[in-house]
């Protein structure tokens, strides 16, 4: 086994378990594949989240992927309505790849721009198929992905070519050919109005993101004034019965009061007349 195979098990196991079972596998291990094995890092919460989809429904992400190749010919071909189908389409797998994240909105963020910018990049859509990354990805749709960092342990270059099976997606027609100056214009407007599609689109996420937030805490401030209004009206009530029960003890103390001198005198005159009794 070598450290690749150790990589492909490590970064299938849920990151809660993710530093045992390096340490598991590291101590089995000799030499150098022992040092390899301590130097693979921790994912972050988005990159297991995607290792995890990788793995679980491979089927999907191959469709995910799948899109890039056919929206790089629609922006050459400068096809609007395919570009707006296949965004469509994008959408779509990514919102039921997202469906069943049990994650933070940012972490959901994260993979979503980790799998738009595997769908723009064909360096992304290796990394994201290798199940192997330790961080998220994002592209700017100007310039390539650098995911030299990003992956557990470097992909070799029959990963970083291979292609993702075909979608299920009815295929779209091939563009017709085009001049060499036309070419060099729409790889421009293609760059150009992915960079715009792709900031439009963080914005979005964002802004929906933050509204979300928002909400929740919204909800939150209103089921706590709810608690505080019921432990207000509560005190209030406990209040009024202290009021009540102390204006009845500051009766019960003047009534009281007032017998001391009947009660004085009771004694002063019982004891006058013990004195007479005994001849005193």
């Amino acid at each position: 086994m070598d450290l690749r195979d150790v990589a492909a098990d490590l970064y299938g196991v849920a990151p809660a378990d993710f530093v045992a079972a390096r340490a598991t596998a590291a101590a089995g291990a000799d030499g150098g594949l022992r040092a390899g094995i301590k130097g693979l890092r921790k994912p972050t919460a988005s990159a297991a989240a995607v290792n995890a989809l990788t793995r679980r429904d491979p089927a999907l992400i191959d469709r995910i992927l799948a899109l890039g190749d056919r929206m790089r010919e629609a922006f050459a071909a400068r096809d609007r309505e395919a570009i707006r189908e296949l965004t469509r389409q994008r959408q779509r797998l990514l919102q039921t790849a997202l469906r069943d994240l049990d994650a933070s909105p940012a972490v959901g963020r994260e993979v979503e721009e980790t799998l738009q910018a595997a769908v723009i990049d064909p360096a992304a859509a290796a990394a994201v198929r290798s199940g192997m990354l330790v961080r998220a990805l994002e592209s700017t749709g100007v310039e390539s992905v650098d995911v030299s960092e990003a992956v557990a342990v470097p992909l070799d270059a029959s990963e970083l070519t291979a292609r993702p099976r075909p979608s299920t997606a009815a295929p779209q027609a091939e563009p017709a050919p085009e001049s060499t100056a036309t070419a060099r214009e729409s790889a421009s407007e293609r760059r150009e109005r992915q960079r715009a599609v792709r900031a439009a689109e963080r914005a979005l996420e964002r802004a929906r993101s933050e509204a979300d937030a928002l909400d929740d805490e919204l909800d939150e401030e209103v089921d706590r004034r709810a608690d505080l209004e019921a432990e207000r009206a509560s005190l209030d009530r406990r209040l009024q019965r202290t009021e009540a029960e102390l204006a009845e003890s500051k009766a019960a103390e003047r009534a009281l009061r007032k017998r001391i001198p009947d009660l004085q005198r009771a004694v002063r005159e019982a004891e006058r007349a013990l004195a007479e009794a005994r001849g005193e």
